[in-house]
């Protein structure tokens, strides 16, 4: 009887512990960023170009992972320009765009204001384009 006990009592302690040292934690991996949701949404721009002047348009940015962006409408482009986002600053690493050199960078100031200055070179002409977007 005593060995009963003895074998139950240890199966019981064996099982707790298994149980209470099964716990499942949370696998996350470190993010690059945590304001990218900042930068998504609807923007008003209003942008100087070297080349063409003053422009306003809307654009429209989408954070489709936690460390990137894409920016829709851009100088008039039909295709997004895709970013890389590193807490409230952006990069937009040189990527051909309709058959452009697209590269430059921006800071998300605060929930409603975008700085930001790229260039785009058609192979002919560098043009230098520096633009706010508000919300």
């Amino acid at each position: 009887m005593k060995k009963i006990t003895l074998y139950t009592f240890a199966i019981i302690l064996f099982g707790t512990l298994c149980f209470t040292s099964c716990k499942k934690t949370e696998d996350t991996a470190p993010s690059t960023s945590t304001a990218n949701n900042g930068f998504s949404g609807s923007w008003h721009n209003s942008e100087n170009s070297s080349i063409n002047g003053p422009a306003t348009y809307p654009v429209t940015i989408k954070a489709p992972t936690p460390s990137t962006i894409t920016i829709d409408s851009l100088y008039g482009f039909h295709t997004k320009i895709n970013a890389t986002v590193i807490n409230n600053n952006f990069t937009i690493p040189s990527q051909v765009i309709e058959g452009n050199s697209v590269s430059g960078s921006g800071v998300l100031a605060n929930s409603t204001r975008i700085n930001m200055i790229y260039v785009v070179n058609n192979g002919l002409n560098k043009d230098t384009v520096t633009a706010v977007l508000t919300k």
